[in-house]
């Protein structure tokens, strides 16, 4: 792909780890710049890799809000459990150090591998009430499914997790009760989840209010959906400003040159469009767009008939 012509001045995804990580990691030495428009994967810092970008949120994004709520509520004496991976145990271990800059008491962390049920027991050991939760949807079925035969359930928990899962997860198969149980279980729970779009009714870069957008999506879809829609469309538009930010800029280094005379591995087009990524803001269908640090989240909670409010 890279020999062939024309050449790529920017790479634009990828949506899973498994992808992105190994094109963040060459892309570096293409001296290329890369924009996610989906992975929300929390290893991708700034530091680590610094020619990758995105318009969607880190999943450390989401402690924030959580963090908030706890205040809110002064809920300050806390127990989490995670899952066993890195998408999960880097986002945990971000949100403990932000509980702890806020004087919470952790009371018990739990992490799991291959089953939950010891875990579960040593939280109810310490009457944790107040559970924080990174795992994936398969495990929270199962969790939830364990959370009712342990009774950690009801006005007495409160359970706050990441809920980045399909619609209406807690129906499927797979968690080891009844779905009547599990929705049980999960009644009154919190989940922080992404926005695919902003609440609020503005007009964005492209001359359209989010509602008109949303019209739009709506009628080409069909019945395909994705829930990264909207910054999938954001990422296109932060592509083409920085390219037109960088078309702008090189005829101030090199004269007789246009974007057409891009080159691989060139320590100046590299800082140009990393100049150019760093800089680029503006007013999208999904939040006020930059592409460093997003942090456009948003808190749902379900019901015991499995609707979300």
């Amino acid at each position: 792909m890279m020999h062939s012509g024309p050449h790529k001045v920017m790479l634009f995804g990828a949506a899973c780890t498994h992808v992105t990580d190994p094109i963040a990691k060459a892309s570096k030495h293409w001296r290329l710049t890369q924009l996610s428009y989906a992975d929300t994967h929390p290893m991708f810092t700034s530091d680590s890799f610094p020619n990758f970008f995105r318009v969607v949120p880190s999943e450390n994004a989401f402690n924030a809000p959580r963090v908030a709520l706890l205040m809110h509520f002064n809920w300050t004496r806390v127990g989490t459990i995670y899952q066993n991976e890195p998408r999960y145990a880097l986002a945990h271990n971000r949100l403990v150090a932000d509980l702890d800059d806020y004087r919470m008491e952790v009371v018990e962390t739990q992490s799991f591998a291959t089953e939950v049920t010891s875990a579960l027991e040593k939280l109810k050991e310490k009457d944790v009430r107040i559970i924080l939760g990174n795992f994936n949807e398969a495990w929270a079925r199962r969790i939830f499914c364990e959370a009712h035969r342990f009774g950690m359930f009801g006005r007495k928990y409160q359970w706050v997790i990441m809920g980045t899962y399909a619609e209406e997860w807690w129906l499927r198969p797979g968690g080891g009760c009844e779905p009547v149980q599990l929705a049980q279980a999960l009644h009154g729970a919190i989940l922080t989840d992404l926005l695919p779009i902003t609440t609020e009714k503005r007009k964005t870069i492209a001359g359209i209010t989010t509602e008109q957008y949303q019209v739009e999506y709506d009628s080409r879809r069909g019945k395909e959906y994705s829930r990264f829609h909207g910054y999938t469309y954001d990422g296109i538009w932060a592509v083409a400003l920085a390219i037109q930010r960088v078309a702008s800029k090189i005829t101030h280094h090199r004269r007789d040159q246009t974007i057409s005379d891009f080159r691989y591995r060139d320590a100046l087009w590299e800082r140009l469009f990393l100049e150019a990524l760093q800089n680029t803001s503006f007013e999208g269908v999904t939040v006020s767009k930059r592409t460093r640090d997003v942090v456009d989240v948003t808190i749902i909670k379900t019901d015991a008939s499995s609707e979300v409010l």
